[in-house]
């Protein structure tokens, strides 16, 4: 995948979500801002392993282990879905050649997340 794409990816999902949860940035600090930028390098990372190895269950079980330590940090599974309907979107609108496996594992990680209580 592009680096371009990526960065900008991951620069436009970290935005919005401070954008529209400014709390966040109150709670975390510049830190936190860097983190999520950070955190969504290793999503894409993880979707990509996923897609080579054409396993869906290898990034929802990341997704799982994921949310059990945000969530042990104060965090709330609905940030994580959030943070993976933003990616999806942004993928949507790439023209990257695996944008179409990218969004199907998000939604299939993000369909199992909302059944976490």
């Amino acid at each position: 995948m592009n680096e371009a794409v990526i960065s900008s990816i991951i620069e436009d999902v970290t935005e919005g979500i401070y954008k529209d949860f400014p709390f966040l940035l109150e709670k975390y600090g510049e830190r936190g801002r860097q983190k999520c930028r950070e955190d969504n390098g290793h999503h894409i990372k993880y979707l990509q392993t996923a897609a080579d190895m054409n396993e869906d269950k290898y990034f929802i079980d990341y997704a799982h282990w994921l949310n059990g330590i945000l969530t042990s940090r104060g965090m709330k599974t609905e940030h994580l879905v959030d943070n993976f309907v933003r990616l999806k979107t942004a993928f949507e609108k790439t023209e990257e050649d695996h944008k179409g496996v990218f969004i199907n594992m998000l939604e299939s990680a993000i369909n199992s997340l909302r059944g976490v209580k």
